[in-house]
Formats: structure tokens, sequence, C-alpha cells
């Protein structure tokens, strides 16, 4: 008994003992990263000898050891500098602020300030890239900068008048890829070429584009290559292109709790960062799994893997990692989105006795009163309003002959007279409110916010509700073989029921109905 006690007493203090670096133990289990607890952070990114740096608005860190301990190292304290982007090359620690780009050889001192652009939109660089032949280019408001001196001299590429509202900067081999305001364009060696339009509009006076290429709602947030695979993180989902940019298709959404991609990234799995948390693309199934345990938020910036397999994240309650599963490792490629076979769809019949989709969204539309109805039934009130009158009434009351003296045989006697009161009642129409009525402005307006809280709402209970699906799919296609893991499960499926209830006023477990 002595000998187990000691025995179990060595293996706790190994455990201890090992290198926090160390990702061994983490098993897809978020850990909170000591030092940093608590950090509004932004980005985070790892050098090639391990050392991680992570940012917040205004100030980079930098691990100095093994231990716990942290350096600020630097600082965009001044006017209203904050900090955009930070990347770690061989050539040092690159930080693009909104006044510049400041570098420095080893991460720690003798930062310099290596470009300096012309205006407040040239200033703001959010993105910096190295091509393989080391040339540095940045993505700015203004334009597309490239230097092939390591910073010392700087050329503007103007896009040819498109190389505005730049984002991100990636590369697959010879082709250029540049997230702009109004889409992906490619460049290899022949000019720049719009390949993805970020706004349906747009594509009518790009000849060069294809009508039935898919389109953004908004601009791209960043690019990934991953073997000849680009990926696109937008605002409407990821998109993928198979054959260097020139076609695009919606990648697999399944699993994703939302089409608000902040960021993807690759190195040996596909990461998507989006607005509910970080997910990691398992190509043997097909869908995203969500990285949820043991963080606390899902306010996540940047994201970085290291060497070790560790998935590092930038959050707005500080700095988390977590070891990657081997199992995603993508082993047959990644391809667009083929649908659902049969074979799913018979199971998806298991759930008949549950409320479908629609009913879900229009219990949440009503729950939240932003049915479109609402305004139609303001305008018609509107146009109406000029058929009813402006009412007004008065009321006089003649008071000076009340009191009086008498003006007859009793002079000095004060007589009471009769009360003199009038009134009147008048109703004004102005016809032109037929014709235009001031109201609609502040309808027009209120219809534009309550169409976003609308669009809102249906994507996070329909988000929700398909993250649910996609649970019970998985307990009763790969039933848990452990008690934890099923009991973790079943609760994930209550939180996930408790949601959409609170989304549609208790609408969906009133209306499941019982075996």
């Amino acid at each position: 008994m002595l000998n187990i006690r000691k025995l179990s007493f060595l293996l706790l203090f190994l455990f201890a003992a090992l290198d926090f670096n160390t990702c061994g133990l983490c098993d897809d289990v978020w850990e909170s990263v000591p030092g940093l607890v608590g950090s509004d952070l932004d980005e985070v990114c790892i050098d090639s000898k391990g050392t991680v740096y992570a940012a917040d608005e205004k100030v980079l860190y930098r691990k100095e050891d093994s231990g716990n301990n942290w350096a600020a190292v630097f600082s965009a304290q001044l006017n209203d500098d904050r900090i955009n982007f930070v990347s770690a090359r061989e050539q040092g620690i690159f930080v693009c602020t909104n006044n510049g780009v400041f570098a420095s050889s080893d991460g720690k001192t003798a930062w310099k300030k290596i470009f300096k652009g012309m205006g407040s939109k040239e200033n703001n660089v959010l993105h910096v890239a190295f091509s393989k032949d080391n040339r540095l280019y940045l993505s700015t408001g203004a334009g597309l900068f490239i230097s092939s001196s390591g910073g010392l001299e700087w050329s503007k590429d103007g896009m040819g008048g498109a190389g505005l509202g730049l984002r991100w900067v990636e590369f697959l081999n010879d082709e250029i890829f540049v997230a702009a305001e109004k889409g992906v364009y490619k460049n290899s060696g022949k000019g720049w070429k719009r390949t993805f339009v970020t706004a349906r509009e747009y594509a009518e006076y790009d000849a060069e584009t294809a009508d039935e290429s898919p389109a953004a709602a908004k601009p791209v947030n960043s690019i990934a290559i991953a073997g000849d695979n680009v990926f696109l993180a937008t605002d409407s989902g990821i998109f993928i292109s198979g054959d260097k940019g020139e076609t695009w298709q919606d990648f697999v959404s399944a699993g994703l709790m939302s089409l608000k991609i902040k960021r993807v990234l690759f190195k040996d799995v596909l990461c998507a960062i989006t607005n509910k948390g970080v997910f990691i693309f398992s190509d043997k199934d097909k869908l995203w799994q969500n990285l949820y345990k043991g963080m606390d938020t899902k306010n996540i910036g940047g994201a970085a893997i290291d060497k070790e397999n560790c998935l590092w994240a930038a959050t707005g309650k500080g700095l988390y990692k977590t070891k990657i599963p081997s199992f995603f490792k993508p082993a047959s490629g990644f391809s667009p989105d083929t649908g659902l076979g049969k074979e799913i769809g018979r199971i998806l019949e298991s759930f008949k006795n549950e409320p479908g989709i629609r009913d879900v969204q229009y219990a949440a539309i009503e729950y939240a009163e932003v049915h479109p109805d609402k305004i139609k039934h303001w305008r018609e009130s509107a146009r109406k309003k000029a058929l009813l009158p402006n009412v007004s009434i008065g009321l006089d009351r003649y008071v000076t002959d009340y009191w009086h003296w008498d003006s007859g045989t009793n002079p000095d006697t004060l007589q009471k007279g009769k009360d003199a009161v009038s009134w009147d009642l008048k109703m004004a129409w102005d016809m032109s409110e037929l014709i235009w009525n001031s109201d609609q402005t502040s309808i027009d307006t209120r219809s534009k916010l309550m169409a976003e809280l609308r669009d809102d709402i249906m994507n996070e209970v329909t988000r929700t509700y398909f993250e649910r699906r996609r649970l019970q799919i998985d307990l009763l296609v790969s039933p848990p073989k452990d008690f934890k893991t099923g009991l973790e499960k079943e609760l994930r499926l209550q939180e996930l029921t408790a949601d959409i209830d609170a989304l549609t006023g208790s609408y969906f477990s009133a209306h499941i109905k019982k075996e």
C-alpha cells in the first residue's frame, strides 16, 4: 500500500514539473495560460524557436522562459495607436499598427519603424506577409506596399484602382492573393484579376468574374493556404478553391455555430475562429467540431498552432491553449460540401417529433417582436394618418362682468352676474401627407435596425438548432463508450435546448411531442 502511495505521489510530481509549453496532457481541453489571465488579448503568434507572443490593443507581450513569466516588449500607447496584427518570421517580429509597421530582430528590443505611409489610410496596416523570395507585403487601407529590401524601401501597387481596404495577403507558389474591400484579387505575374466578389452588385462591373461565382455578403476577413487549396474566411461562411483561386465553392459548414468567420488557419489541421468560438475540421467526418471545453469566453481574436500541434487562442479573458487530437489531420484532402446522403436523411426522420427549423425560426421572430408585418403595419398607419384631422378644442370664459357693482338703485352692492362660457371645435387636414409622410423617415430607420436584429436572431437560432441536431445524431450514431463523455454530451444537449428556449420563449420544449 505504501508503494502505491509513493508511486502516485511521484506521478503527480512529474506531471506538475512538466514544462507548460508541453501540450501532451491537454487532450482538446482548453487550459488558461498563466501570466496573462484576464487580459483582453487580440493576437497571438509563435516564432520558429517556439517563443510565444501575445498582444492586446496597445501592448505586445513575450513569454520569457518555460515558466509563467511574460514581459511587455512593445507598446503603442501614443495618441490613438493600436495593434492590428503581429507576425513572427525568421527576419524578426513584425507589429502592424494604425500608425505604420514596427519590427525587431530579436522580438525584445531595438524596435524600428520600417513603414510609414501618407495619411491615415496608408498608415493603417492590417496584415504583413512574406513571399517565398522574402519580399515583404503590407495590406493597408489605401493599397498594397511591397519591399524587397527588408523594409528599407517601399513601392506601392495600386492594383489597378482596386487596392482599397486591404485586409490580408497570402501566397500559393507564384500566385499572390489579396483580400480587398470588393473581393479577392489574384496576381500570377500578368496583372491583377478579381476572382471572388464580396457583394453581388459588383459582379456586373467585373467582366473577368464568372456570373456563377459565389459571393460573400461582406469583405473577406482572412485567407489560408492548405496544400493546393485556398480558403477564405468571410462573414457568410468559408469558401474553398482547388484551382488556384480561379473558381470558388462553399466549404462544409456542418458543425459551425456561426457563419461569421473571423479567421481561418491551417497547419496540419484546418481551424476556424468565429464569433461563437473555435472550430476544427474533421476531414474524416466532414464536420466541424467546437472546441469549447475549459474556455469560458467566445470573444476570440487571433490563433496560432505551434510545432507540438498545440492550438493557442487570444481571447478577451486571456491566453488559452489546447492539444489538437491527431485524428483531425486530413487524410483524403479537402473537398466542397456535397450535402446529405440518403442514409442521413433516414436518420433525420428520428427527430420528426420535434419542431422543425421553420417553426422555431417563426417562434423566435414572434417572441422578439421583429416580424416584417410590424413594419408593414406602421407604414399603413402612417399613410392613413392623413385621413384623420388634427383636432383642437377651445374653451373661453368671460369673467369681466361676472362680479360687478350694481348700477341701479344700490350702487354700493356687489352683484353676481351670469357665467359667460364659450367653446369651439376645430379640425384641420394636411392632405400632403397622402403623398409623403415625415414619419416614413423614422420608420425606415427602425425598419433597418429591426431587419439587422431579425437577421442576428435568425442566425443565432438556426445555428443553435442545427448544432443541437448534430449532437443528437452523434449520440445516436456513435454512442459514448464512457460515462463521463456521455454525461458531458448530454449536458451540452440540454444547454443547447435551453438556448433555443431562451430565443423562442420556451416554445421549443413545449412543442416536443412525447413518444
